[in-house]
Order: C-alpha cells, then sequence, then structure tokens
C-alpha cells in the first residue's frame, strides 16, 4: 500500500508542468454545481464561504503547498459566485408577463427568422398604449407585411406575450434557461401589423454600435437572399452571419443525419479556415512586392490582417459561443505568431475556455460550448501524441524525396487528416450528441470526407472574398460560387442522410454517466504520464451507464391533456390529439421512439375511439370515453387521469414522467426546480 501511495504521488508531481489545465475545469465546476442545485442558493452563504477562503489564504500565506492547495476552492467558488451574479442581475430585469394582448411601443434590438421562415424580433424598452413601461425583452414573432425593419428602430404593434416555455418532460430541454440568460422575459405574436414611430429616447453609444453591426449583418444576408436560391441562400446566411434561424427544418435534419450540422455553426472550423486563408493571401500579395517584402515581416503583418477578418467575422456572425470559442483560439494563435510563441496547445484550448466561462458562465451547460471544446481538446490531445510519428513521415528519412512521392504523401495525408479528425473529433463529441439530442450520424466521416474538400477549396475562400468585396459592390460572383459549393454539400447531406439508419436514435445517458465521461476524457487528454490510462475506467463507466435508464411508461404533459403510452417494444405512443406537435416531437425524440406509420396510427385512433384493441402492440383498452393502460392507469378527454384508482394531478408538477413497476412518479418540477427561470423568483 506504500507503495501505491508512493508511485501515486510520484505521477502527480511527474505531471506538475500541467496542472494549470485543470483550472478551467475547477471553474467550470463551479458554474456546474451551481446549476444542478434545485433552489437558488442564498448570496449571503456564497459571501461567507468566498470570505473564509481569504481568512484561511491569509493564515496560510507562509505554508505555500496548503495555500496552493487553496486555488483549487477558490476557482470552484469564483466560478459559482460569477453565475450566481449573473443570474441575480437578470433576475432584476425579468416581471411577470401581462396575460392579455397589449398594445406596446418599443426598440428592434435584434431581427431573425423562425423555423417557418417567418420574422421575428427581440424588442426592449417596451411601453403600453398610456406610456407606462413594460419590464423586460420580449421576442416577438410578426405576420408577413410589407415595408423593411430594422435594428434599432422603434415601433408599435398589437401583441400576445406570453412567458418563457419550461421543458416538457423530465430530462428535457430547458428552453426558460436559455432565455433567461439571453436576456428574455418571455415569447410572444403579432396580432397587427408592426408600424415604425419616432422613438422616444435616443439610445446609447454601445446601443449603437449594436444596432450599426446588427444593419451590417441585415445588409449581408438581404444581399445573399437576392443572390441565392433560398436553400442555398439560408446556408449561406449561416455560414457567413451566423444566422441558422431561415434554414427549412427539412435541410437542417438532412445536415444533422450526415454529421455536418457543425457546418452551420461558426466555430474553429469557419474561423481558422478565414483567418489562415487570409493570412496567406496577405503573404502572397506582399511575396509579389520585393521591396516591401525585405522591409517588413511578411508573417506579422499577414498575422495582423488575419487578426482583422478574424474581428469582423465575429462580429457581423453575431458572435455565439462557437464563435467565441473560435476567435479566442484563433486570437492566441495570431498573437504566438507575433510574439514568435508556439501557439497551438492545450494550453490554448484551456485559456479559450477560462475565458468563455468568464464571460458568459451559462454557456456550460450548453451542447454549443460542451461539443466545441470536446472536438479541440481532443483533437489537440491526439496531435501531442502523435505529432512525432507525423513528423517522421513527412521529413521522409531514408524514402525517396521525389516530387511523385511528396505528392502522394500530401494527398494520403489529406485523405487520412480528414478521417482520423473526424475519428476522434465525433468520438469526443459523441457523449453530448446522445445526451443533448438523442442521435448518433453513423456515416459522418463519410460526409466529411465528401464535403471538406468542397468547404476548404470553395466556399471558405470565396467566403472570403465575398466579404472583402462586398464593399465595393463586388460580391456577385463569389457569392455565387459559394452558393454553388454550397449546393453541393446539400446534396451531400441529402445522399448520406438517406442511407439506412443515417440518424440513429438513442437514449440519453444519465446526467452522471456523462460526467463520468467527461472527467475521464479530460483526464486522458491533460496528463501526459503514464496515470492518464485510469481516465479508461471512468468512460467505460459512463458508457455503461446507459442500460441503466429506462423508457417512462407514461407521459403527461401539464395540462393533462396530452398522453403518451410505452408500448410492448419499449417506444412511446402519443395519443391522437390535435396540436401541441412540437411537445409531441420532442417526447417521441428524447425516448428515442418513431413515428408511427399510416397502419399504426391508424389502428391507434380505432383503439382510442373504442373499435379495435391490440394488447400485443399497445396494452390500452378505451370505451365510453375512458380508457385503462396496463389495468393501472386510466384516463379520459377530459383531462381525468388515476393511478390504482387514486387521482394524479401533475399541473403543479408541469408536467410528468410515470413508471408503473415499481411506481414512481418524476415531474417536470422536480428536474428543474425552482429557479429565477421558471419560477418568476
Amino acid at each position: 500500500m506504500q507503495l501505491f501511495w508512493y508511485r501515486l504521488k510520484e505521477q502527480f508531481w511527474a505531471g506538475q508542468d500541467r496542472w494549470g489545465l485543470w483550472l478551467p475545469v475547477f471553474f467550470a465546476c463551479g458554474i456546474g454545481i451551481y446549476f444542478m442545485l434545485p433552489v437558488e442558493p442564498s448570496k449571503w452563504a456564497t459571501l461567507a464561504v468566498i470570505e473564509l477562503l481569504i481568512v484561511l489564504a491569509v493564515l496560510l500565506r507562509y505554508r505555500i503547498r496548503w495555500l496552493y492547495a487553496l486555488i483549487v476552492p477558490a476557482a470552484v467558488v469564483a466560478s459559482f459566485a460569477v453565475i450566481q451574479l449573473r443570474t441575480l442581475y437578470l433576475a432584476t430585469e425579468q416581471a411577470p408577463v401581462p396575460a392579455e394582448k397589449l398594445y406596446l411601443q418599443g426598440r428592434i434590438e435584434h431581427l431573425d427568422y423562425n423555423s417557418r421562415g417567418n420574422r421575428r424580433m427581440i424588442l426592449g424598452r417596451l411601453t403600453d398604449f398610456d406610456g407606462n413601461p413594460v419590464p423586460g425583452r420580449f421576442r416577438v414573432s410578426m405576420r408577413p407585411q410589407p415595408g423593411k425593419l430594422y435594428s434599432g428602430q422603434c415601433v408599435e404593434l398589437v401583441a400576445k406575450l406570453m412567458p418563457l416555455a419550461s421543458a416538457s418532460l423530465p430530462g428535457g430541454y430547458q428552453f426558460d434557461r436559455k432565455s433567461f440568460y439571453l436576456g428574455l422575459s418571455g415569447s410572444g405574436y403579432s396580432e397587427s401589423r408592426v408600424l415604425p414611430v419616432d422613438c422616444r429616447e435616443p439610445a446609447s453609444w454601445r446601443e449603437r454600435f449594436s444596432f450599426k453591426v446588427a444593419g451590417w449583418r441585415q445588409s449581408i444576408m438581404e444581399k445573399i437572399k437576392r443572390i441565392l436560391p433560398p436553400d442555398e441562400a439560408s446556408v449561406a446566411s449561416a455560414v457567413i452571419a451566423g444566422e441558422q434561424t431561415g434554414i427549412n427544418s427539412r435541410l437542417i435534419q438532412n445536415y444533422r443525419d450526415s454529421g455536418l450540422a457543425h457546418f452551420l455553426s461558426i466555430s474553429g472550423l469557419h474561423m481558422s479556415m478565414l483567418a489562415g486563408l487570409m493570412f496567406f493571401f496577405i503573404r502572397l500579395l506582399m511575396a509579389l512586392i520585393p521591396p516591401l517584402t525585405l522591409r517588413c515581416d511578411s508573417k506579422k503583418v499577414s498575422a495582423v490582417f488575419a487578426l482583422l477578418i478574424s474581428v469582423v467575422y465575429l462580429l457581423i456572425s453575431g458572435a455565439a459561443i462557437p464563435a467565441q470559442r473560435a476567435f479566442i483560439m484563433t486570437f492566441i494563435v495570431l498573437l504566438g505568431v507575433l510574439l514568435d510563441r508556439r501557439a497551438i496547445s492545450m494550453k490554448t484550448i484551456a485559456w479559450a475556455a477560462f475565458l468563455v466561462l468568464l464571460i458568459t458562465p451559462e454557456a456550460l451547460v450548453g451542447a454549443s460550448f460542451q461539443m466545441s471544446f470536446a472536438a479541440v481538446i481532443a483533437l489537440i490531445a491526439f496531435y501531442e501524441r502523435f505529432a512525432g510519428t507525423l513528423k517522421r513521415f513527412l521529413d521522409g528519412k531514408g524514402t525517396s524525396s521525389s516530387l511523385i512521392v511528396k505528392t502522394f504523401k500530401i494527398v494520403f495525408l489529406y485523405i487520412v487528416g480528414i478521417l482520423v479528425s473526424d475519428l476522434v473529433a465525433s468520438l469526443a463529441t459523441l457523449p453530448f450528441s446522445v445526451y443533448h439530442f438523442n442521435r448518433i450520424a453513423l456515416f459522418t466521416t463519410l460526409a466529411n470526407l465528401m464535403a471538406g474538400p468542397i468547404i476548404g477549396l470553395l466556399i471558405m475562400p470565396f467566403t472570403l472574398f465575398s466579404l472583402l468585396l462586398m464593399p465595393l459592390g463586388l460580391e456577385y460572383w463569389p457569392l455565387r460560387l459559394v452558393g454553388y459549393g454550397i449546393r453541393l454539400v446539400n446534396d451531400i447531406t441529402a445522399y448520406v442522410s438517406s442511407l439506412p439508419s443515417a440518424g440513429y436514435q438513442v437514449l440519453s445517458m444519465p446526467l452522471w454517466g456523462l460526467l463520468m465521461m467527461v472527467f475521464g476524457g479530460l483526464w486522458l487528454a491533460i496528463w501526459q504520464t503514464s496515470w492518464r490510462k485510469w481516465g479508461w475506467l471512468f468512460v467505460v463507466g459512463g458508457l455503461l451507464s446507459v442500460f441503466t435508464v429506462r423508457t417512462p411508461d407514461i407521459l403527461v404533459n401539464a395540462e393533462q391533456d396530452l398522453i403518451a403510452l410505452r408500448d410492448n417494444r419499449g417506444h412511446l405512443v402519443v395519443m391522437p390529439k390535435r396540436g401541441d406537435n412540437f411537445t409531441k416531437q420532442v417526447w417521441l425524440d428524447k425516448t428515442a421512439s418513431p413515428r408511427l406509420d399510416k397502419k399504426r396510427s391508424e389502428l391507434l385512433r380505432k383503439i382510442y375511439k373504442g373499435r379495435a384493441a391490440s394488447p400485443q402492440w399497445l396494452e390500452l383498452s378505451c370505451r365510453n370515453d375512458d380508457c385503462v393502460y396496463r389495468r393501472r392507469f386510466s384516463f379520459n378527454r377530459r383531462g381525468q387521469i388515476r393511478i390504482d384508482s387514486k387521482p394524479l394531478a401533475v399541473k403543479e408538477g408541469l408536467g410528468a414522467a410515470v413508471y408503473l413497476n415499481p411506481l414512481r412518479i418524476v415531474t417536470v418540477r422536480d428536474y428543474i426546480g425552482r429557479r429565477p427561470w421558471n419560477s418568476g423568483l
């Protein structure tokens, strides 16, 4: 045992050059703990813990090792305080949402499109008909209407406002939490035309800058829509301006099932390609002017221009979390070029993660942050492990150095590079894809191999040229070439997604299983000594957690008028009901249940009306408007529900999942707790 502890201590001190990489991990732990709490923690308790750490730091100031040990709890508590302060600030902006239709006057802060292609806007600085302030910011969908609207414009309309939508089942996505941290108080839809009016008060300098950038984005998207067909224009708007809301659901599903959904989100792929293209383009131009090259360091000049185009791209893309991460990493890489330092390393991604979490701590619980950083961390760890082998292959010691051999190596490495990089990134993001989306893209490698050259050699280079030429009004042909490349990629996604089981549905692993896999993956990526292999124990444990997941026997919504039952195959079957299709689809997706075919749908309607029975498929019998499921659960169309002859009311619980053997009822409220974004605190 003593030998074991000695070797453990030896491994720990041997990796001290990697200790700093754990700082963002501990920082993230504090944020994660905050979001896992069922109720809002006391700010005074947080302050007390901070003061306790300060006292301990003073008392242990001469004991360096103990002082270093305080860094871990300090990082956890600091991040906890950061997200708590941000939540408290945003909570002060919240107010009860009016339940009736209102005349509203306010300023447009943002314009985009919903999934149906209709325009919507975020309105702030609202007042009612009498000029009284209406607290909060709301996302309002608009009816189609003539006339041009723009960010920063003041408008008036009649609208119906609604509170933020909560999760629709235990373990479901918390829409209200995301909207809360976007600063939204609710949503709504217009009941009238949206008419421009004069603003009652001037905008601040920060708002004017934001509106100016929004105007650039809107102008870019309008130019794209004038030049390209709808499907190509919507994807081009996502790639260039970060606007995904205009992409139709069929196209989005094709990208998801083919494994190319990352192309629609501005991330390291786009930022690095754009910055790299700008870097080499400037170096090429300077190489054509020898006197200029002799006087200036072309590498550093190119790095400055690449940094400028990265800033512009960040602004016009809307600065989403993947774009922030990509910009921070690109900035550090280019800064390394300017300072003649190595830029691409695990320290780079650690600093990027720390800065993103410091600026937007709520990003931690989003799939975008998790998948983006998981892919990059895995690729850097893989590069650190196998960089020497790659260099030896490129150097080609003991082999022919002919042009044919070099060309073969380049082509071979390109193909293998795409395959290996895609495999590493796909495996790293797989747990998050399963947990958040219940879907695995089985042919992602094929899709990336086919689309990679088109994206790298056609779409991104001409995206750069179109951005550079837009101020001159010469963007037509570059955009046409971008559109041609996008059309090819769209065709690839349609083909790959049509392959059998391209988008395979699976049940989500439990949260503790995901956390085990994340910790194991970080252990493998950060440490470089032999004990890094211990990380596989946690990865395997997380994988095995999927066998602990059960599909609920019954799902009920908050109004108790929408019910889903588990059939004998383990899939959920939603009872026939008009409307609320979104909730139905969320239930099916989260439980990995397929939509019923025409024959099954007709049989279900007959069972529901008491005209048929199919106990070998679904143990449900209905008669005289009353239905009984597995002899224990009964319901009717009036919203009355009973389990074992006892009434079940789930309205206060916002809906519930019911497990019959043994009986267990989990409400949505049990899952989301009572926090400022869902309980009006």
